[in-house]
């Protein structure tokens, strides 16, 4: 994504120039993103990742049989919602993480 697109996210840099505020947003995606982050970010990747893996073995033994759903069904269903569902929960995150970095930078 480039900068331009992604400062849409983060109206509370609208008051600055455009060139100030790409400089603020790379500020804040090193600050979120930097070296002195990272196990933070691997642990928070690892515990999404087994959550997702979780439901959706749960999803798959208990709930589709449950509910008499066919296997081809099931993954449909996997596929449709449970996989975008975690783009969007990680969309969020990423910008979370970029908006307290620009919070603290204040």
């Amino acid at each position: 994504m480039a900068s331009t697109r992604e400062l849409k996210y983060f109206p509370e840099l609208a008051e600055y120039s455009l060139p100030e505020q790409e400089s603020r947003l790379k500020q804040a995606k090193a600050s979120a993103f930097g070296p002195d982050t990272r196990l933070e970010r691997w642990r928070g990747n690892l515990v999404q990742f087994f959550l997702m893996f979780a439901g959706s073995a749960a999803f798959m033994v208990l709930l589709a049989p449950a509910l008499s759903l066919s296997q081809d069904t099931a993954a449909i269903i996997m596929l449709v919602i449970v996989l975008p569902l975690f783009f969007i929960f990680q969309q969020k995150r990423y910008l979370k993480l970029i908006r307290q970095a620009l919070q603290e930078q204040r």
